[in-house]
């Protein structure tokens, strides 16, 4: 009796809505199963002037015809790209790298488009490499100077950034002529007397002391500089 009223009401019994060669109960495969990238190489990455660059080449399995890309700096996802095939190249630039070292970390999902352009990402089957860059700054210097006696001034010099080691320099100055650069080390000390009862009859002037360092590549830092107030015996 109740299947003759599915029928009359328009029912199909459920083992017809079954795909022909479907047993009830069970799914297609999805179109993701069996498919990775067999293949994801870094080739190089590198940063210059706050620019990273790097490129490499990836391959799909069988039954995959593309692949995404996502690049991934210090934890933070910077861009993603799409390639049609089954293998080639993969090209990656960002900017606003820090001075410092740097991760770079390549994802590569299979895909599947169909004739209609529709596309299905594969996320369950990454691939992952990741390779560390550096971005290079020049030397920045700072400088501290404190009297240490009445008759003699030390100066501090601190450096950061830069490559390898650093070679300092120092300069003295007077009335804005200095009196050329010589090496020396992170302290120095200079000749300048301080004003006392014995000397207030000899006028003052302002000397100025220069701190600068040049690294291992041969680029010079910035000059960092303090001025005091010396007698003057002149």
């Amino acid at each position: 009796m109740s299947g003759l009223l599915l029928a009359a009401c328009g029912g199909v019994p459920e083992d017809a809505l079954a795909p022909a060669g479907e047993q009830l109960g069970t799914q297609q495969s999805p179109l993701c199963v069996g498919l990775s990238v067999t293949g994801l190489n870094i080739a190089g990455v590198s940063s210059y002037e706050g620019i990273a660059a790097g490129a490499g080449s990836w391959e799909v399995s069988t039954g995959a015809n593309g692949v995404r890309t996502e690049f991934w700096v210090d934890g933070s996802l910077r861009s993603a790209s799409e390639y049609l095939g089954t293998s080639g190249g993969w090209n990656f630039s960002a900017g606003g790298m820090g001075c410092g070292g740097h991760n770079l970390e390549v994802k590569a999902f299979p895909m599947i488009v169909d004739s209609g352009g529709n596309r299905t990402t594969c996320f369950d089957s990454p691939q992952t490499l990741t390779a560390p860059f550096s971005q290079y700054c020049p030397p920045t210097t700072t400088l501290s100077c404190v009297r240490s006696t009445n008759f003699l001034v030390k100066c501090t010099g601190s450096v950061s950034q830069g490559t390898g080691t650093h070679t300092p320099y120092w300069q003295e100055s007077i009335l804005g002529e200095g009196y050329g650069w010589s090496q020396g080390s992170l302290i120095q000390y200079f000749s300048c007397e301080a004003r006392s009862t014995d000397n207030k009859d000899w006028p003052l002037q302002s000397v100025t002391f220069n701190f600068k360092v040049q690294d291992s590549n041969g680029n010079w830092s910035n000059v960092s500089s303090r001025s005091f107030s010396c007698v003057a015996y002149i």
